[in-house]
């Protein structure tokens, strides 16, 4: 499974210039950790989290976001991001097309990738977890399986 497979792709960002206070609503309205800094273009800046707001001082997304930050490829396999993200302690790791933010993996959206159903497309039966290689049931490879998994809530039901 890769990066496109379990992304949100309603990436909600911020541009440089946004004050502090704008951000800290942003992130406590979509209940979400961090933002992504970007340019007119979608090009990613930086990545402004809870962390910057509560320990570093200015009045801008520019002054506090950390420019620094580790991306992903839509092509990316899932399980890279998860070690990504639990080596170095991140929630989230943006995903990336020339520079240009297109989605956005969490540790909450490897979660529920896990907690995922797969459906059968031959017979119908249901296995949960990773995307199953083959059937447990008829035995058919695991290109017949369909994932059924809810939207993120926290960022659609806003929209």
């Amino acid at each position: 499974m890769l990066a496109r497979d379990i992304m949100t792709s309603q990436v909600i960002s911020i541009s440089p210039t946004t004050a502090v206070q704008e951000i800290a609503d942003l992130l406590a309205d979509y209940r979400i950790s961090g933002v992504p800094v970007v340019d007119e273009t979608g090009h990613l800046l930086g990545l402004v989290t809870e962390a910057d707001l509560i320990g570093k001082h200015g009045a801008t997304a520019a002054d506090i976001m950390s420019s620094r930050v580790v991306t992903a490829q839509e092509t990316t396999p899932v399980d890279e991001i998860a070690q990504i993200l639990t080596s170095n302690r991140y929630k989230r790791v943006p995903v990336v097309r020339e520079d240009r933010v297109v989605g956005i993996v969490s540790r909450a959206d490897v979660v529920r990738m896990m907690a995922s159903r797969w459906a059968c497309g031959v017979c119908g039966a249901i296995q949960h977890g990773r995307m199953p290689t083959a059937c447990e049931s008829c035995g058919a490879d695991g290109s017949h399986f369909e994932r059924e998994l809810d939207l993120r809530r926290e960022v659609t039901q806003h929209q």
